[in-house]
């Protein structure tokens, strides 16, 4: 028999937040990592250039 369990609505809560700050910094990783390979310029700030 498998027991699953309920997560409250604060784990719920703490478990998106964490989520989405593990795919923010694998997606700012990635980035970092192909513009080095590409000898871009390796600054946090990604906007456009003005």
């Amino acid at each position: 028999m498998s027991e699953e369990k309920k997560m409250g609505p604060g784990a719920t809560l703490v478990a998106t937040v964490i989520a989405f700050l593990v795919v923010t910094a694998v997606f700012y990783g990635l980035d970092h990592f192909i513009m080095s390979i590409q000898g871009l310029p390796l600054n946090m700030d990604l906007t456009p250039a003005s």
